[in-house]
């Protein structure tokens, strides 16, 4: 009776299948990107030459500057997402310690790709509204980004993270 080696392998060459709501927040995530910049270019030339550039953590206004700054969030925005997507498209890049079974890389590397879709979304969403209320407040709404942006923003960003590392932990 032959004996059958299980083929064990330490990064996979190409990732599992992604599931439907993969595909969702990666589309969510260009189309924020999209609207954002689409935001910036059609709000520029209506812009006052002098607007906020940066804000405290209660939401104020606290430093101004010139009004092509206003770039700068939807290029910081562009350069974040399209790091995180180059990871997604080759997870070799991603190095886990163990040696394992092809079903295994593909669960544990499709978690890792759909926490860096997620985390790519709240990026998005988090420099668009950055970007919508700097511009209106530029225009004279003086409602700053609100005193929630910041525990929201970091919640956003913890919360997925803490579900892949709970999935994580359970499947072991």
């Amino acid at each position: 009776m032959p004996i059958r080696r299980i083929r064990k392998i330490i990064r996979p060459l190409m990732p599992y299948r992604p599931p439907r709501y993969g595909v969702v927040l990666e589309f969510a995530g260009w189309a924020v990107l999209a609207a954002t910049w689409l935001y910036v270019l059609i709000s520029y030339e209506h812009l006052p030459y002098i607007i906020p550039t940066h804000f405290n953590a209660a939401g104020q206004a606290d430093a101004y500057g010139a009004k092509s700054a206003i770039i700068m969030l939807p290029v910081i925005s562009t350069v974040i997402f399209t790091v995180i997507t180059l990871v997604n498209f080759l997870p070799r890049m991603l190095s886990l310690k163990d040696t394992l079974s092809p079903l295994e890389a593909g669960r544990k590397y499709g978690g890792i790709i759909q926490l860096l879709r997620a985390l790519k979304l709240i990026m998005a969403l988090a420099f668009g509204y950055l970007a919508f209320r700097t511009i209106q407040q530029a225009k004279g709404d003086p409602s700053g980004l609100g005193r929630w942006f910041l525990p929201v923003f970091i919640a956003l960003t913890i919360i997925p993270i803490v579900i892949f590392i709970a999935g994580w932990l359970r499947k072991r």
